[in-house]
């Protein structure tokens, strides 16, 4: 009787860490605004987008690369709060209607006040 119940208590114990483990992998968003979305297009017809998001005191550009018949990112709304998380040099933006946009961090400047934020438009400069 004392190992039956030991058994239940494992098993118990057991079918809780699938769950648990499972949690604790849930990536966390960030609440950024969507100031900057631009298409462009080269000879060959292959689409990248350059998409500018400000969170906190920092504005990232992104860069999306858009293959023959992968996702076209032109349900976001610039202005707009978007839900982001940030993993090495790659930004994963929410889209509206689920799932995530995956996008590539090309450059991150701080937000100045005495300056706008830097946006797709503004060309990019190098201090030597």
């Amino acid at each position: 009787m004392n190992s039956l119940r030991i058994m239940v208590a494992a098993v118990a114990a057991l079918s809780f860490l699938p769950t648990t483990v499972h949690a604790a992998a849930k990536p966390d968003y960030k609440t950024g605004k969507l100031t900057d979305l631009r298409r462009y297009e080269d000879d060959h017809g292959i689409a990248a987008y350059c998409l500018s998001v400000e969170m906190e005191d920092l504005t990232y550009i992104l860069l999306y690369e858009r293959w023959r018949w992968s996702y076209e990112p032109t349900d976001f709304i610039v202005g707009d709060p978007v839900q982001v998380r940030v993993k090495g040099n790659d930004m994963y933006l929410a889209k509206p209607k689920g799932g995530d946009l995956k996008t590539k961090i090309v450059r991150r400047a701080r937000n100045a006040l005495d300056k706008p934020p830097i946006t797709c438009a503004l060309p990019v400069s190098t201090q030597n």
